[in-house]
């Protein structure tokens, strides 16, 4: 077995950036004498005590593929398919992690597409505290094509393929993204300095210990929770029909917030259901469920028959439903909601229905509508619900990833020196509630990213979108906090290589993840064009 490996990011198929000085590092044994071999160039090195080796080549253009070869006494290693063109580190929280899957029927279009020259590497969740890991753990390149693109970020894909139209060049996207995360688990404990409460939470979370302890409650306290409420719900095994709840039902009007109807704070399930009628000549075909999104999860069943669930709010609802479920005349359709802290919601503004045939979805900012589709039976308007079980709210999970130095120690320093054109941060949601902070630990982060990289790396910042923060009804303080964020970004212009993106006019008011990223993705190539 060799002794000798290359860091992750520099794996098959991995994209250099171009015009910068090519640095290549890798792990051996303490002291072990290393050679490198790139595009017709070779250095010499030397594993250092802890066993990392580095090697710097000198810039070169655009082109490839080449390979890179490291070999010692112990063995060697290469990686082939290296491209160099540009690279661009996408990074933030949940508006920039948001893959392609959930913009297909957005942009369909683009999964007729391949492109070898597009590619991304994907960096999974791994928190860490107290240290910075000598390599990450997850992650490989991989090209563009319809088998791949779900799991592209939407935001850098619409990036890296405006930037192929304009420079034609490889582009290479490294995405260190966590939905929810704030800008603090990002950021290293010196560019925290200062800021001792959350210092002290990170030091606490340095016990690994303890780490492990909180990760297991958040398990064990959700598995328990949601066992307990699946065995006291009324409706588990009697309701998936619809018969009970469309005869002794209580009558609701959907979409709508629960707070103004009479389940008000209420927390638990509810099970909700309407009948519909099929024409003779769609019978027996498969459809979609079209049911916008839910808070917080639910279950759907089709004449009895399951059809698909989704374990939180955020993921628009799409359920296929197989051929033979739906009959000729009157159907029944039925979900189970699980409501976790008393703010229930059937979204506004979405479309509710079955729909057949393939369709483009198009918004105004706020409602929904399809262009194309065969066929759309409308359920929005009067549903019958009943009452599943109350509970109490399942206990507060900590969600550690977000915690600060977080991501910074385990996801993003140990890629610190890997040569990229520009970072594009798209985040600001979670630090709504502290965005008189914002601005200045956006000028920390920045500092602290061009020192760490050595060079001044030219950041450009996604301001937030529009939104109606009744969405997130316990988190935005009537809008004022998402507002107080949006001109903290704004405020951070005089930041010499600082790039304001506005994507104000393609976000979705009643919903924290608008599907229309093209905008911002060219929006960000453009800038990038410029420098």
């Amino acid at each position: 077995m060799s002794t000798i490996r290359l860091a992750r990011i520099f794996g098959n198929g991995a994209v250099l950036q171009r015009g910068l000085p090519i640095h290549i590092w890798g792990f051996a044994g303490p002291g072990t004498g290393v050679e490198i071999k790139f595009a017709e160039k070779r250095q010499e090195c030397t594993a250092d005590e802890c066993g990392r080796f580095d090697a710097e080549f000198p810039a070169m253009p655009a082109g490839g593929p080449y390979s890179i070869e490291a070999g010692c006494a112990g063995g060697r290693c290469e990686s082939r398919g290296i491209m160099v063109g540009d690279v661009i580190m996408v990074s933030g929280q949940s508006n920039m992690e948001f893959p392609m899957s959930r913009v297909r029927e957005t942009y369909p279009g683009e999964w007729g597409l391949s492109d070898d020259l597009i590619r991304t590497f994907k960096v999974e969740e791994n928190p860490v505290f107290g240290r910075e890991i000598e390599d990450v753990l997850t992650g490989e390149w991989k090209s563009v094509s319809k088998e791949t693109i779900d799991a592209f970020s939407a935001v850098g894909y619409f990036t890296a393929k405006h930037m192929r139209k304009c420079d034609g060049v490889a582009v290479g996207l490294v995405d260190v993204t966590f939905g929810g995360a704030p800008i603090e688990s990002f950021m290293s404990e010196e560019m925290l300095a200062g800021y001792d409460e959350a210092l002290s939470v990170a030091e606490t979370f340095s016990d690994d210990a303890y780490l492990a302890k909180v990760l297991d409650d958040n398990v064990r306290n959700a598995d328990s929770w949601h066992e307990a409420l699946d065995a006291a719900d009324a409706g588990a095994g009697h309701y998936e029909d619809g018969v009970k709840i469309l005869r002794e039902g209580r009558d609701i009007m959907l979409p709508d917030f629960f707070s103004d109807t009479e389940l008000c704070g209420y927390i638990g399930s509810v099970w909700i259901a309407r009948s519909f009628t099929v024409p003779e000549e769609y019978a027996g075909r498969s459809a979609a469920v079209w049911f916008g999104t839910l808070v917080d999860f639910d279950s759907c069943y089709i004449n009895g028959t399951f059809v698909g669930n989704t374990e939180y709010t955020y993921p628009p609802r799409r359920y296929r439903v197989p051929e033979g479920v739906i009959h000729s005349g009157e159907n029944t359709i039925v979900l189970r909601i699980g409501i976790e802290r008393g703010f229930g919601r059937v979204t506004p503004g979405k479309l509710y229905g079955i729909v057949y045939g393939d369709c483009v979805r198009h918004t105004d900012g706020f409602n929904e509508t399809l262009e194309g589709a065969e066929k759309i039976i409308y359920l929005s308007g009067i549903w019958k619900y009943l009452k599943g079980t109350r509970c109490e709210p399942p206990a507060e999970p900590t969600f550690v990833t977000w915690l600060p130095t977080a991501i910074y120690h385990g996801m993003f320093a140990p890629l610190a020196g890997f040569a990229i054109k520009a970072f594009a941060f798209y985040q600001g949601e979670s630090n709504c509630p502290r965005n008189h902070e914002y601005a200045d630990l956006t000028g920390r982060f920045i500092k602290g990213i061009r020192k760490l990289w050595n060079y001044d790396i030219p950041y450009i910042c996604v301001q937030l979108p529009e939104f109606n923060a009744r969405m997130e009804e316990i988190s935005y303080d009537g809008g004022r906090a998402w507002r107080g964020l949006m001109a903290a970004q704004e405020s951070c212009m005089d930041i010499p290589g600082f790039y304001l993106v506005k994507s104000y006019g393609t976000g979705e008011l009643n919903d924290l993840h608008p599907q229309r990223k093209e905008p911002i993705g060219k929006a960000i190539a453009d800038v990038i064009g410029t420098l």
